[in-house]
């Protein structure tokens, strides 16, 4: 149950346990973000996604059971509504527009600060798309 009716529901899918805890720890003192789950692989994600229907889905790419870009329709299937963030340690223009063609809603460079993630989990979550600027290739 959401605490109050501003607080964005986030799945975390993220399979580097050191990277999950550090998450988990920043997203404990941010008041308007709840994390509803946290899995380490895609078929968890698939399932979780089914079970919470987050508002955000906080997607590694790069993930035990596959390329979580590949994932997106999945999790869309199990909740429409759902907006999936992908966040991976490296991309290019050509990994961002997979993510934009599979349906994705944004992705972000893991090596960012805490507050631009923050910042980009509460626009997806608001019905923007939000693509990293930094990429190779130029912006968006």
């Amino acid at each position: 149950m959401r605490p109050h009716s501003d607080t964005i529901r986030l799945l975390l899918v993220e399979d580097q346990a050191q990277v999950a805890m550090a998450l988990d720890a920043a997203f404990e003192t941010v008041t308007d973000i709840e994390v509803v789950g946290s899995v380490r692989a895609i078929e968890e994600a698939v399932s979780a996604t089914g079970e919470h229907r987050p508002d955000v889905v906080l997607l590694d790419r790069r993930l035990p059971d596959g390329d979580g870009i590949d994932a997106i329709g999945r999790l869309r299937e199990q909740s429409p509504d759902s907006r999936v963030l992908v966040f991976t340690g490296g991309a290019d223009r050509s990994i961002a527009e997979r993510v934009a063609a599979a349906g994705g809603a944004g992705l972000l460079l893991k090596a960012g600060l805490l507050e631009d993630l923050l910042d980009t989990i509460r626009r997806v979550a608001a019905g923007e798309d939000s693509f990293d600027v930094d990429l190779p290739g130029g912006a968006w």
